[in-house]
Order: structure tokens, then C-alpha cells, then sequence
């Protein structure tokens, strides 16, 4: 049993997110800088809704305090895209689990979901595990590249769990 514990606790971090980030993923990424009360999302704007298939995206970032208002106001699609498994473990109350690693497989769901949040008029925000994890990133890349804009929670699970919250 000890060893079985000791493998799960040396395991998990590896598999928390995609932690090889190409050079071009690096590279081609758009500033995330983070948003508060003085820019983003004000009031009833909201990021571009589906553009049209020859239209990206947008990616913006959002920060914790906006992001719990955006919460307290029920106007967020509020999407943790690490492994299900870390979902299980503890996530944002309201979160939906669409995991990053599980894009290409079950896209045509995603969309779905991402569409029926568009339809009831909420920002799509994306989260990961923390500052370092990719996921949520590459989750908002893929797609802006169908015509879907996106915010990306950068301080993702860890930061949320950290200021107790």
C-alpha cells in the first residue's frame, strides 16, 4: 500500500498538464495580460461571440477578482481543462471538466457546450492548474482557431485553492 501511495504522489504532478510547450506554442502566443475591474469584460460587454469560420478568436486573460464576480453574477462558462481525474480531486465550484488532452477526441462536445454557454450569454473562461500549466492556453488556442473567443484563468486551480476561496 505504501507503494502505492509513494507511485500516485511521484505520478500525479507528471500528469497534471501538458508540461512540453513547443517553441511555437511559446512564440505565437498572444500576451495574456491580466484583467480586472479597469479593462476586460465591463459591464454587459462580452468577448466576441462565434465569428465566422474564417475569423479567429480571441484569447484574453481574466484575474481572480473578476473572475469571482463573474461567478457571484452567474455570467461565466467557467471550464477546467485538466485531466478529469485532478477535476474529481477538487475544482472550482460551477467548473465543467473539458480536458485539454481530450480536445481532438470529443471536440464536437466541446463545441456543444461552448455553444449552449454563447447561447446563454456568458463568457467562456478557461483554467489549468497554475501559472505554468498550458493546458487552458492551448485549450483557448484551439478554439479561437473555430471562431470561439475565450479568457484564460492563468493562476488556475492552485492559485483559487491557495486564497481560500
Amino acid at each position: 500500500m505504501k507503494i502505492i501511495s509513494i507511485c500516485v504522489v511521484v505520478l500525479l504532478p507528471l500528469t497534471a498538464c501538458n508540461s512540453v510547450v513547443t517553441d511555437d506554442a511559446v512564440t505565437s502566443r498572444p500576451s495574456l495580460s491580466d484583467v480586472g475591474s479597469s479593462g476586460g469584460h465591463k459591464g454587459n460587454a462580452r468577448p466576441k461571440v462565434k465569428l465566422s469560420d474564417s475569423k479567429l478568436g480571441q484569447i484574453t486573460g481574466v484575474d481572480i477578482e473578476h473572475l469571482f464576480a463573474l461567478l457571484g453574477d452567474k455570467q461565466v462558462l467557467l471550464v477546467d481543462c485538466r485531466p478529469s481525474l485532478y477535476y474529481r480531486m477538487g475544482h472550482i465550484d460551477g467548473a465543467i471538466n473539458l480536458p485539454y488532452r481530450k480536445y481532438a477526441a470529443h471536440s464536437e462536445k466541446f463545441v456543444e457546450q461552448l455553444d449552449e454557454g454563447l447561447a446563454e450569454q456568458k463568457v467562456i473562461v478557461l483554467y489549468c492548474q497554475n501559472y505554468s500549466c498550458p493546458d487552458a492556453y492551448l485549450f483557448a488556442k484551439k478554439v479561437a482557431e473555430i471562431g470561439y473567443s475565450t479568457s484564460v484563468y492563468k493562476g488556475g486551480w492552485q492559485e483559487w485553492k491557495g486564497s481560500g476561496l
